[in-house]
Parts: C-alpha cells; sequence; structure tokens
C-alpha cells in the first residue's frame, strides 16, 4: 500500500530475499562494465568468460574475470614454397564411366513376371531376427531395393536373386563385425516377401542418347564425349587445386610458432558435437544410436572432434594473421557482391537475402576473407 519509493528499508527486505536483489545488481554491474574494461584493456576474449565472486556483501563486491584471448601468431615462410600438384589425366574409361552414369539417368523401368537377376529393382517386406528375436530397425514394408546396389549387408541381395513376385523366404546372413555394436558379427534371419519385381532397360549409348541429355552445344555422341571429357577435366583441376593448398597450409601452420589454448579447443569442439546433434535430430536420431552406429565411445567422438578442432583453430588462426600482415580486408563492396550471388543462385531478392541470413554475416566475412587469403596464398606461391 505504499506510494512508489516511499516503503521503508526494513519491510522491502522483509519481502525479498537478498540472494536475488544482490544477484540481480552482479548482473547489472558485469552488463554495465564487462565490454568497457574490455575496450579500455584492448582484450578480445576468444571464449566465453570464467567469472568468479571472490567477495560480496552490501557494501562492496570484487570479482575475477579469467579470459582466453586469441594466440599470438608468429609467422614463418608462407611465400615463395614450391607444392607439387598432382598431375591430371582424364582416360578414356572416365569418360565410359560418365555415358553410363548418364545411360543409368535416363533407363525406362517396367515391371516383369520372371526371377530376380541382379540390376533388377525388387519392391519387397522384410523383418530381421537374431536369435529368433526381432531388432530394432530390421523391418520395413514395400521397401524397394536395387539388387547388385550392395545397400544391403553382404549376402543379402544375392539371394534375393531367383525369387519369383509373391514368394516368400528365409534370408540368412551375418552383419559385418564393424557394424553397430549390438549386431556386430552376429547371425541373423531375415524373413522376406517379394511383391514386385523391376528390370531396368538401358538406352543405347548413341547420338539419340547425347540430345536427351540436352547440353548446351552438344547434338551428337561425338561432342558430348568432348563435353564429358571437359567437365571431367576441370573438376580433378578443381580437386588437384584444393589438395595443392591443403598441403600448402599444412606447411605454412607448420612454419608458424604459436599454441592454442586447451579452453579454445575445448569450446570448437562443444560447438561441433552441438552441430552433429542438430544434424542426427533431423534424421530422428540420438547421440547414443550414432556413435553405435559408427562403433565409437562417446570419449572416441570427442577425442577426433578435439584433435579436429586443434587443425582447424591452427589453420583460421594463421589465416587470420597472414591477413593482418597483408592488410587483406573484407569490403562493404565484397560483402554486397556475395549477397548479389547468393540472390541470384536462390532466385531471391537481396533484402530478403540479408535478412535471411540475419546475425550469421560475420561468419560470411570470415568465409570471403578466407577466400581472399587463400587467393592471394596461390598467388604467392607456386602450386
Amino acid at each position: 500500500g505504499f506510494r512508489k519509493g516511499k516503503a521503508p528499508k526494513h519491510l522491502v527486505r522483509a519481502k525479498i530475499a537478498t540472494e536475488d536483489v544482490m544477484n540481480e545488481a552482479l548482473n547489472s554491474l558485469l552488463v554495465a562494465n564487462y565490454e568497457k574494461t574490455m575496450n579500455e584493456e584492448n582484450l578480445n576474449p576468444i571464449v566465453r568468460p570464467e567469472i568468479n565472486v571472490t567477495k560480496m556483501s552490501m557494501e562492496e563486491v570484487e570479482l575475477t574475470i579469467t579470459i582466453i584471448e586469441a594466440p599470438v601468431v608468429t609467422l614463418g615462410e608462407y611465400k615463395n614454397i614450391l607444392v607439387e600438384k598432382s598431375t591430371i589425366t582424364v582416360s578414356d574409361s572416365d569418360v565410359e564411366d560418365e555415358l553410363k552414369t548418364l545411360q543409368e539417368k535416363n533407363a525406362e523401368v517396367s515391371v516383369k513376371d520372371s526371377e530376380v537377376v541382379n540390376g533388377d529393382i525388387v519392391t519387397i517386406d522384410f523383418e530381421g531376427f537374431v536369435d529368433g528375436v526381432a531388432f530394432e530397425g530390421g523391418k520395413a514394408e514395400k521397401y524397394d531395393l536395387e539388387i547388385g546396389s550392395k545397400s544391403f549387408i553382404p549376402g543379402f541381395e544375392d539371394q534375393i536373386i531367383g525369387m519369383k513376385t509373391g514368394e516368400e523366404k528365409d534370408i540368412n546372413v551375418t552383419f559385418p563385425e564393424n557394424y553397430v555394436a549390438h549386431l556386430a558379427g552376429k547371425a541373423a534371419t531375415f524373413k522376406i516377401k517379394l511383391h514386385e519385381v523391376k528390370e531396368k532397360v538401358l538406352p543405347e549409348i548413341n547420338d539419340d542418347l547425347a540430345l536427351d541429355a540436352n547440353y548446351e552445344g552438344v547434338s551428337n555422341l561425338e561432342e558430348l564425349k568432348t563435353f564429358f571429357k571437359k567437365q571431367i577435366q576441370d573438376r580433378k583441376e578443381a580437386e588437384a587445386s584444393e589438395a595443392a593448398v591443403g598441403k600448402l597450409m599444412d606447411i605454412i601452420v607448420k612454419n608458424a610458432e604459436f599454441a592454442v589454448a586447451e579452453e579454445i579447443v575445448d569450446d570448437e569442439a562443444a560447438h561441433q558435437l552441438e552441430d552433429i546433434k542438430h544434424q542426427l535430430s533431423h534424421r530422428n536420431m540420438t547421440l547414443e544410436s550414432y556413435l553405435e552406429m559408427i562403433n565409437m565411445t562417446n570419449d572416441d567422438l570427442m577425442s577426433k572432434l578435439k584433435e579436429d578442432a586443434l587443425k582447424n583453430l591452427k589453420y583460421a588462426f594463421t589465416m587470420m594473421k597472414i591477413a593482418e600482415v597483408e592488410k587483406i580486408t573484407v569490403s562493404k563492396e565484397d560483402l554486397d557482391k556475395s549477397y548479389e550471388d547468393i540472390a541470384k543462385m536462390y532466385g531471391m531478392g537481396i533484402d530478403d537475402v540479408r535478412k535471411a541470413l540475419g546475425n550469421r554475416e560475420d561468419g560470411l566475412k570470415r568465409d570471403l576473407l578466407n577466400q581472399k587469403v587463400i587467393t592471394f596464398l596461390k598467388e604467392s606461391n607456386s602450386l
């Protein structure tokens, strides 16, 4: 019933927990002073700071903030390095493989009444049992399977060969030793029911196939072969160039002197783990089932993530230092051009792209900066 600001302090203290007041006051102090202190001391924390309250009373507060900054990188040699790039060759068999892929893509599928042969597509029901007990994930209905695709465990597809529409059969297989832990190396029986058999009718590799492919400038088989040869050449060149840049970065990072704090590595590995969990959630999988599928423990996974994180961080800090030394920056024009390219790619307006990216603009800037550093390194070294 007191007017605002007129309530006696002793009555307020009786109604409100002192701890809550102290915590709110502490948060207010931190918000007001943390960024100011970092700017004044020219500090740039790279992971979330650790805050410890060492003294707190109604009269005073004392706390310590422990921060981890990016490592100081001393570059070694990063220019005039010779890296041998793989020699690129495009064989006739490379072109033939592309033609066969196109042939498969243009195949017609028709239902047949005869026995299953290799290459047919079958529609089956199946349920798997180990020691007479059905196991999770071992059952499906009206499942389409291409015989010979090797998408099932060894021996499964081979035993469907010779079956006819409407036939039921028990298939006996053994799971590989590197399969999920609870099934690895175990014998299993799958009960199969075959609903339908379809065969693929492949078109001939000729001028008609070349025309049907509808590639610009291609009107016959010879032109199609030339087109594929150029595509393969470009792809192999890009792969060889990427591999050479990777070797170059390994050398540059090895030449540099710096140490990455364990806290930074742990933080990066934790981010990678969250990304994995997020991706798994879209596939309706848990981390536990994923670990079982790849036959790893949680400790194994974290060890691998930390190893990858350390390598990625070393690359990132080295590239940042090269950008600093060489005064490589991302301009507003670079950013605008990137937005335009993304807008064209997805058929969106530039403003819509900006809105969609939201607070991820910093990530886009980092990607653009990395691209510019890579371009500089390609020009400054022999690849």
